[in-house]
C-alpha cells in the first residue's frame, strides 16, 4: 500500500516538475555526495541523485511527510541513480535560525531553489571548496554574486527536458540589464531577483575559492 507521505512527495514532483536531472548534472560536475537543502518543502528529488541529503523546512506538511517511517527512504531507494542505500535527514525549523545550529563545514553542496536568501545563512555549513546551487528567486543568485565568499563556477540551462552546465563565458552572466548591480541591501529591500542580460535556469557557485 502506498503511504500518504509517498503520495504527497510524488504529487509534488508532478506539480513542480522532476528536478532529478538537475541534481544529477550538478553531482556529475561537482562530485558532491552530501547535500543540504534548506526550504525543501516536499521536493525529494535530490535523494534520487545524491546518496546523502539533509532536508530542512519549517512547514508542518513537510515535517509530517518526512516523519512518516520509510516513506522518503522508500522513494529514494526506488528512484536512486547510485549503488548505495540512501541516507536522508530532516531538520524542522526556519533556516534563518536553524542553520546556525548545524555543524560547520559539513556538506559538499547546498541547494537554494525558491526558498529565499539561503546563500547568506548556509555558507558556514559548506566544506571549503563546497558548492551552492541557486536560482534567482527572491534574488538569491544576485546575493551570492555580490558575496565575496562565493565565486560563480557554472551556469545551468534547461532546454527540451535536459539540464546542461556551462563554464564558458561566465563573465557574461549575472550582468544586470540596468547597471550597476544592486547591493545586498538593495536586493533585500526589493525581495526579488533583477533581470540579467544573459539569464540562466540556475547558477552554481563555489565557496572558499579565489575570485
Amino acid at each position: 500500500m502506498t503511504s500518504s507521505a509517498s503520495t504527497e512527495f510524488t504529487e509534488y514532483v508532478r506539480h513542480i516538475g522532476d528536478r532529478t536531472g538537475l541534481f544529477l548534472a550538478v553531482a556529475a560536475h561537482t562530485g558532491a555526495r552530501r547535500a543540504l537543502y534548506p526550504g525543501t518543502y516536499l521536493d525529494l528529488t535530490p535523494s534520487y541523485a545524491l546518496p546523502d541529503v539533509t532536508y530542512l523546512d519549517s512547514d508542518a506538511r513537510a515535517r509530517k511527510a518526512f516523519a512518516e517511517p520509510g516513506a522518503a527512504l522508500g522513494l529514494a531507494r526506488r528512484h536512486r541513480h547510485y549503488a548505495q542505500s540512501p541516507r536522508i535527514g530532516f531538520v524542522a525549523g526556519d533556516y534563518t535560525r536553524t542553520l546556525r545550529e548545524l555543524p560547520a563545514a559539513e556538506w559538499d553542496l547546498a541547494i537554494s531553489l525558491y526558498a529565499g536568501p539561503v546563500s547568506e545563512h548556509v555558507t558556514r555549513c559548506l566544506k571549503p571548496g563546497g558548492w551552492l546551487l541557486v536560482n534567482n528567486s527572491h534574488a538569491d543568485a544576485g546575493l551570492a554574486a555580490v558575496d565575496p565568499a562565493y565565486r560563480l563556477a557554472a551556469a545551468v540551462h534547461h532546454r527540451t527536458g535536459a539540464y546542461r552546465l556551462t563554464t564558458d563565458g561566465l563573465d557574461r552572466y549575472l550582468q544586470p540589464r540596468t547597471p550597476p548591480h544592486p547591493t545586498r541591501e538593495q536586493l533585500h529591500a526589493a525581495g526579488r531577483g533583477i533581470a540579467y542580460t544573459r539569464p540562466a535556469t540556475a547558477y552554481l557557485f563555489q565557496v572558499g575559492a579565489t575570485r
